[in-house]
């Protein structure tokens, strides 16, 4: 990795980067799969061989999030690298509050009400108060946290952006820098005292944000090591996620703990390594399985209204759709078909909302006279 960090480039060539897409369906899918199977892993027996698969689908799929705000970084840098400027800073903000602060709300007065339906339709009740106190933590929906951290990002993107455009010393330490705050922050909070909320905060996940930034300021040379390196970046990615996976197995099961250091940095290390390894694996999808990648491509740019709305069938499925039986072949088709649904209702839904909004886009169009058109 050290022969692209420690050289700078100047700002590359924009294009379209639709690796990235397969990247986020990646991650789409990781995180229903970590909410479908969140149930197995604290009602199955833990000396059984289900009980041990769910945990090990659990753990792998837990380099979602990371993955999701260390691509947000590097679409964000690389956007806007070359191309940053005051009135930029301006357009950015008000881009930003249509795009996630709107959604934000509506979504957390959505999940409000509806978590309340679910448990009794008949007493389904809006407090402004009551609503308003747990908009600062995303308290309406247990995956609207992510909102959260995005929003803080999003707030010191502009500061960051413009230390790299002034500073090209900076460009180059921006991951290190991050990193270094993330570490300050865990180790603050492990050693002297916690932090609230701190799953919530963005300096949590400072790290691999700003390492999503600094491949997003050097992309083309990050490409060119990423095609040499992709043969050991793999299966690095691969052992870390292993280990990360075996801490909780042997925990849960075998009571041998581990200090909390342990997690984090295989946590950190694992979501960083599998970011590297998606994004070669999109790419080669895209120049040989055309028609997989068509599909994920598809996944991928639907991905965060999967995320919106994906909770709401999960607990639909979990609340309304009951299983009388004790086999275990019913347990598993249970978890399996909540997974499918979850993944496939949002899909589509947000697929249609696309193309009727495409749709109403066109017809609103007015048709131009003959002639006028070249």
């Amino acid at each position: 990795m050290t022969c692209f960090l420690l050289v700078a480039s100047s700002a590359p060539r924009k294009k379209k980067l639709l690796e990235l897409d397969i990247v986020r369906a990646a991650a789409i899918l990781a995180v229903v799969l970590i909410h479908a199977t969140a149930d197995p892993t604290v009602e199955l027996p833990t000396d059984s061989g289900s009980w041990m698969a769910y945990v090990a689908v659990n753990k792998l799929s837990n380099f979602a999030v990371p993955v999701f705000l260390l691509l947000s970084g590097l679409v964000l840098f690389y956007r806007y690298d070359g191309d940053w400027s005051g009135r930029q800073a301006a357009k950015f903000y008000a881009r930003r509050v249509k795009q996630i602060v709107i959604p934000y709300l509506i979504w957390s007065l959505f999940y409000y009400l509806y978590n309340q339906w679910v448990v009794s339709p008949a007493n389904v009740r809006l407090d402004v108060a009551d609503f308003a106190s747990m908009l600062l933590w995303a308290e309406t929906s247990y995956h609207l946290y992510f909102m959260i951290i995005i929003i803080q990002f999003y707030i010191l993107f502009p500061i960051l952006m413009s230390l790299c455009q002034r500073f090209p010393g900076f460009r180059l330490a921006l991951f290190p820098v991050g990193l270094a705050l993330q570490a300050a922050c865990y180790a603050y909070s492990q050693w002297v005292e916690p932090i609230p909320h701190s799953p919530s905060l963005c300096v949590t996940y400072f790290g691999v944000f700003a390492l999503g930034g600094f491949i997003g300021l050097h992309y083309e040379r990050f490409d060119e090591w990423l095609r040499r390196s992709f043969r050991w970046v793999l299966p690095v990615a691969v052992l870390l996620g292993c280990g990360f996976m075996l801490l909780y197995q042997l925990e849960l099961s075998q009571r041998i703990f581990f200090d909390n250091v342990w997690y984090e940095l295989l946590f950190t290390a694992y979501a960083a390594f599998a970011a590297l390894a998606l994004i070669r694996l999109g790419q080669l999808l895209l120049e040989r399985q055309k028609r997989l990648a068509g599909w994920l491509l598809s996944l991928g740019a639907v991905s965060f209204g999967v995320y919106l709305v994906h909770p709401a069938i999960l607990t639909y499925w979990k609340t309304r759709v009951i299983w009388e039986s004790n086999r275990m072949l019913y347990y598993h088709t249970d978890i399996v078909g909540s997974f499918v649904a979850t993944l496939a209702v949002p899909w589509l839904l947000v697929w249609l909302y696309g193309r009727s909004r495409r749709l109403f886009r066109r017809a609103g169009k007015p048709k131009l006279p003959a002639g006028d058109g070249a």
